[in-house]
């Protein structure tokens, strides 16, 4: 926990350790979050670009497991098939 002051601007500084760890430099983004029941969130930024890139990588991620399930499968059927024949 940290705290920290807010100034007469309604300025708040994030503590050092805390930038350097989430990677945030001058000029950086954030969005803050109001949230009824959890408080105040503050979260980086994310670009169009960049959040298109996430989910481009999650999505593809999923597909990769989707396809590997079904290829297991496919090879379980198809050994189920080979020891079937040799009865």
């Amino acid at each position: 926990m940290t705290i920290t002051n807010i100034s007469n601007h309604g300025r708040i500084t994030i503590p050092s350790e805390i930038r350097k760890k989430y990677g945030w430099k001058d000029g950086d983004k954030v969005i803050i979050i109001d949230h009824p029941l959890e408080g105040i969130k503050i979260l980086p930024y994310l670009s169009d670009k960049k959040m298109q890139s996430i989910l481009d990588k999650e999505t593809g991620i999923k597909i990769i497991e989707e396809i590997s399930k079904e290829r297991k499968k496919e090879i379980e059927h198809d050994k189920n098939k080979l020891y079937q024949g040799k009865s």
